[in-house]
């Protein structure tokens, strides 16, 4: 998901001093804990305990564990449901220090690290099991993913990306139109986010990319405004868009994944015990974030198909087929690379090549 519309200035300021009251209350009223406790982290996110179910974002385990790790030295306040801001401008909040962390989807995170942009290119990893081990690897953060950031004053937390995996291609009841091969796409609707990447890959293909804010989503592809999208399977469920979907393509072309940050400056102040607390807490997440995640997608596929929604895989030739259409290795996303990082895009190569193998 991509939201739209960053806060000007002026309303950026105006919220984040409403943060900081709001802020202090939460503080005030934490108990025993926070009176305990001598550093305070203020973590907003746009996801909710509801939500949790489809999309396993494990940031109720980070509190319980950073909090634990730190001996109680360390209170982590959850802000959940966008309530202290949309996707979009929470990492805003956190280079202003109104919040010291927040967590956003990868594409969302692209306005403050274009690097990110790599990781959304068309057919760039072949596996959810490689992509999730390239995020663990030391190649990854000591990359521009991990210091780009920096440079912008937020430090990311590895181990807290939330991968719901592979995007699903997804058409409307109403169009009633499954997708196998790009010539199924000819006439359709399908609803984009902001991201200049995925809209490259949709202009491809003989689609019509239709921007659409994600708020509007499944009122568009109720009424036939878009007849398609694509999406990851929990955020698809959590926002009850399945309900609105006829057929689903598993067409593996890109992942929903998402990442969490924390103030830089904060970070660094902070005693070297409540760091490794916070660095401890996040990649120990992690793992539970993949197996809970699992078991959610297992269980969505099945309330999937048990409400009639027609689920289909690519063969191997219709698979290779999209890929030489419009895969990442194709000329025209040269100019993207050389404007992200070709040098980095290379290093991805090499890496997918060898965990590959």
């Amino acid at each position: 998901m991509k939201e739209t519309n960053l806060t000007s200035r002026r309303g950026f300021l105006r919220s984040s001093l409403c943060l900081a009251g709001a802020a202090s209350l939460g503080v005030a009223v934490t108990g025993k804990a926070s009176a305990a406790s001598r550093h305070k982290m203020l973590f907003a996110h746009t996801f909710t305990s509801a939500s949790e179910q489809y999309v396993v974002t494990g940031i109720d385990l980070f509190k319980e564990l950073a909090e634990k790790y730190s001996d109680g030295a360390l209170l982590v306040d959850v802000h959940e449901g966008g309530k202290l801001g949309g996707q979009t401008e929470l990492p805003q909040k956190v280079q202003y220090g109104a919040v010291q962390a927040c967590h956003v989807s990868m594409q969302n995170f692209t306005p403050y690290a274009e690097v990110y942009n790599l990781l959304d290119l068309p057919y760039l990893f072949p596996s959810t099991s490689v992509f999730n081990r390239f995020l663990s690897s030391k190649e990854f953060e000591a990359s521009r993913f991990g210091t780009d950031p920096l440079k912008k004053g937020l430090k990311i937390l590895p181990g807290m990306w939330t991968n719901t995996g592979f995007r699903v291609l997804c058409t409307s009841k109403r169009s009633n139109r499954p997708i196998r091969l790009l010539n199924d796409l000819k006439g359709i609707k399908l609803r984009v986010t902001n991201s200049k990447v995925e809209q490259q890959t949709f202009s491809l293909t003989p689609a019509s990319p239709v921007s659409v804010n994600w708020a509007e989503t499944y009122q568009a592809m109720q009424q036939g405004a878009v007849d398609a999208l694509n999406v990851g399977l929990g955020p698809l469920t959590a926002n009850r868009i399945h309900e609105v979907v006829g057929h689903a393509s598993r067409t593996k072309l890109s992942f929903n994944a998402h990442v969490a940050m924390v103030s830089r400056k904060w970070y660094e102040k902070l005693p070297e015990a409540v760091q490794h607390a916070i660095d401890r807490a996040a990649a120990e997440c992690w793992e539970y974030q993949k197996r809970e995640q699992d078991t959610a997608d297992e269980r969505m596929w099945k309330d999937w198909e048990a409400a009639g929604i027609q689920v289909t895989d690519l063969t191997e030739d219709e698979h290779a087929q999209w890929v030489d259409a419009i895969g990442h290795q194709r000329p025209e996303w040269d100019s993207w690379k050389n404007r992200y990082g070709a040098d980095l895009y290379e290093q991805i190569l090499a890496y997918v090549k060898q965990a590959a193998a």
